[in-house]
């Protein structure tokens, strides 16, 4: 296993304190015994946790059990979340996966806060990248979508994210560690899952090194991203005056820019209409009120007003 990506994002810094996310699945069990090796020679303390989610009965109950007995093998301090995803999910009007993702890093975070760690590993690859890059795409995302899954974001590190799926099988064997399957893996009933199963495999004929090509252009796309991120913040802490920006030096802003503006103020994406919507509105002399995500915009004396 390369630890190329964790120098050079400087994920496991010397006495830094690690929560690794361990679902008993393949990935996880790699990571987890990986970072069990690194961690003299890095330095840093190692615990490990498990969000029990509710969906799949007694084959969730049975990967919570597995994961537990893991780590109290290897001696590594373990904490077991549980949460109902359905009902969460019901409740928010939003789809299982969606939800489960929601809760699991809700529980992630709390237990890393209580536990004092810096650092939360996870342990996506180079194959989920490529398939959430595919998932955005499908869905007309931008820079920050297409590039894929980020190595690093705040505290959360994917160390595994330049390693492919064949590799982490490979490693499993080679050194004799157990883990288990998720059926849901094997069922097409969601947009990952056919990706997984037909598309990525129908690249591969055409590219068998299709995956790290993936890789190479989630770089160069996260560069872009960041530069563009970079200038919106610049704009906002030249210009930014609580909740108010000047309206004349907003409309002069290119979309793209301008996009990412009203991201970091809005919280969330907003789509390249309302941004032009909005560049439109600061550029022009009439009166009203504009409406973002979260947002309304009004103008006074020469300023746009964002208020909740």
């Amino acid at each position: 296993m390369k630890t190329d990506l964790i120098d050079q994002y400087g994920m496991l810094p010397e006495g830094s304190r690690v929560l690794c996310a361990v679902s008993g699945g393949a990935d996880s069990m790699c990571l987890l015994h990986w970072l069990r090796q690194l961690r003299q020679e890095r330095r840093f303390a190692l615990y490990a946790a498990h969000f029990e989610h509710g969906i799949r009965g007694d084959e969730s109950l049975r990967d919570a059990g597995f994961a537990e007995e893991q780590c109290r093998k290897l001696e590594i301090p373990f904490t077991l979340g549980k949460g109902d995803v359905p009902a969460f999910a019901a409740r928010q009007k939003i789809g299982l996966e969606e939800a489960a993702r929601i809760l699991r890093y809700r529980f992630l975070d709390e237990t890393a806060d209580r536990l004092g760690c810096d650092r939360i590993a996870t342990a996506h690859n180079r194959n989920d990248n490529a398939e959430t890059m595919l998932m955005n795409l499908c869905r007309g995302a931008g820079t920050r979508g297409l590039a894929g899954i980020p190595p690093v974001r705040g505290r959360l590190i994917r160390p595994l994210l330049q390693t492919d799926r064949t590799e982490i099988e490979a490693w499993l064997q080679e050194n004799g560690i157990p883990h288990i399957e998720d059926s849901s893996n094997q069922e097409d009933g969601n947009l990952r899952n056919r990706i997984r199963h037909q598309m990525i495999p129908m690249l591969e004929e055409m590219n068998p090194s299709v995956l790290a090509a993936f890789g190479r252009t989630a770089s160069l796309l996260r560069a872009d991203e960041d530069f563009l991120s970079g200038m919106a913040e610049d704009f906002l802490r030249e210009h930014r005056n609580g909740n108010r920006l000047p309206a004349a030096e907003l409309a002069r802003l290119e979309p793209v820019v301008a996009s990412r503006v009203l991201r970091l103020l809005c919280g969330t994406g907003v789509s390249m209409e309302r941004t032009r919507a909005l560049l439109a509105f600061a550029g022009g002399t009439e009166r009203g009120v504009l409406e973002l995500p979260g947002q309304k915009v009004r103008r006074q004396k020469g300023e746009l007003i964002f208020e909740k």
